[in-house]
């Protein structure tokens, strides 16, 4: 008697609750006139001439997917299909390895799958260069998720990854965790704090926030770009990470900075479908520029250009309403992320017109069907995916391997069919909305019939 009670209690709050917000009269394309402006004449891609991104001269993107064998079997085979090491890394290059680290279990990297690419970096004859993993989970406290965890994806967590290597006498093996620049009173998604906006590598370490680069939704909203300037622990070069090398006062010439994309592949909810190489990205940018951060309160950080800033009403609400589950809690969460995909706009911008990763991975030993951290929710198909091009990757990675792991009864908590929300062939699913706006800012190919896959085994044999 007492449930039902909380439960009839708690429809009557989230009732009233709409109504004084007026959501329940209120058409769902836009939250208000200014953010439904122009909709029409906006596509996001203005003052742009570059080619298509990870796309070769025919307008094809060939993607390469590897099964059968252990991560480090998977990964040498994947590189021998892309032409072996030394076509993608130099002999003085600084490599940034940028992993999944925000969740354990299948919700990380595979770290045996990053470790064996590190190998094949650091057994190049004459390598002198070193190798940064690097991420940013968007939590105040820093070592935490991946980086410390005890349920991990592999052998490792990445602090001991990182300590494999120097305990062997590695020391140009390091990592750096990015950390957001700015102040956010009510965050929404992380709780990271900071106080180190810079302008450029003279500044120090910091986040650069670019005030006249950035994405315009077609719902009119801004969001700017940002990334990451840090120092190397081994070397003591700067790394802008979209400028190159930085040491004594000036951009170095003498070698690369190359960023290798690594990530997970997983279900990721009702409002986007599929996390994998994409929106690893989000683990790049500062999350603290735009709402819900308490700077620049016109704009939009990448996770929320399309989400209503209703949201944090849920978050910040009385406690009977935010305890709340049940279908009008549901459908108010359809109507705060039902622009979610402009995420993928803002991403594909980025990668666009700040930095493109030189090589895109999903590790998928470990993939999560339903849940990013539930194993039970999880299967292997110790398989890995690498491409040039992020969105066929994504694209090939959910139809290929996730939708095929799926149960076909599988059901999200709101009711929904999981196999509809990891499906990119559905039009209507919020991976392929995802997909298609990142492909819009003049990333890859998101058709199949533009999409070359080449398949092989572990240990097959490579024709040069």
């Amino acid at each position: 008697m007492n449930r039902t009670r909380r439960s009839i209690l708690g429809v009557i709050a989230f009732l009233v609750a709409l109504v004084t917000l007026g959501l329940i009269r209120r058409s769902p394309k836009s939250d208000s006139p200014e953010e439904g402006a122009n909709a029409s004449s906006v596509d996001g891609r203005q003052n742009r001439s570059h080619e298509r991104i990870g796309v070769e001269a025919r307008g094809v993107s060939v993607v390469y997917s590897v099964s059968g064998g252990t991560p480090e079997e998977n990964v040498r085979q994947i590189v021998k299909l892309l032409g072996g090491i030394q076509r993608i890394i130099g002999k003085t290059d600084i490599v940034i390895v940028k992993p999944n680290a925000q969740r354990f279990n299948q919700g990380m990297t595979n770290t045996d799958a990053m470790r064996g690419f590190i190998d094949l970096i650091l057994g190049m004859e004459g390598f002198s260069g070193e190798v940064i993993i690097a991420e940013n989970h968007q939590y105040q406290q820093d070592d935490c998720c991946g980086w410390v965890t005890k349920e991990r994806n592999g052998r490792h967590n990445l602090n001991e990854l990182v300590k494999y290597y120097q305990d062997r006498g590695f020391a140009n093996v390091t990592k750096y965790q990015w950390h957001v620049a700015g102040p956010c009173t009510f965050p929404l998604e992380g709780d990271g704090q900071g106080n180190s906006r810079v302008s450029g590598p003279e500044d120090g370490d910091g986040y650069v926030w670019l005030e006249d680069c950035f994405y315009l939704s077609p719902e009119g909203r801004k969001c700017l770009m940002t990334y990451p300037i840090f120092t190397s622990a081994y070397s003591g070069v700067r790394i802008d990470l979209k400028n190159g090398p930085w040491k004594n006062g000036r951009y170095l010439d003498d070698r690369r900075v190359r960023f290798i994309n690594f990530s997970a592949l997983n279900h990721h909810g009702r409002y986007a479908g599929v996390s994998a190489s994409v929106k690893n990205l989000m683990g790049v940018v500062d999350m603290t520029c735009g709402f819900p951060g308490d700077l620049y309160p016109d704009t939009y950080n990448t996770h929320h250009i399309g989400v209503s800033r209703k949201k944090n009403w849920l978050r910040y609400s009385h406690w009977r309403i935010h305890g709340y589950k049940g279908w009008l809690r549901y459908k108010f969460e359809d109507f705060c992320y039902r622009n979610f995909h402009h995420t993928g706009g803002a991403l594909g911008y980025f990668i666009a017109n700040v930095r493109a990763p030189d090589l895109n991975v999903i590790a998928a030993e470990l993939v999560g069907w339903g849940d990013r951290k539930n194993l039970a929710k999880a299967f292997r198909p110790k398989a890995i995916l690498a491409s040039v091009d992020p969105v066929a990757l994504d694209y090939i990675a959910a139809r290929d391997i996730l939708l095929p792991g799926t149960p076909e009864d599988a059901r999200e908590e709101s009711g929904v069919l999981i196999r509809r929300l990891n499906d990119p062939d559905n039009v209507d699913g919020p991976f392929h909305r995802f997909l298609l706006e990142t492909h819009r800012q003049g990333i890859g190919n998101v058709n199949p019939e533009n999409i070359n896959v080449i398949r092989s085994a572990a240990g097959q044999s490579v024709q040069s």
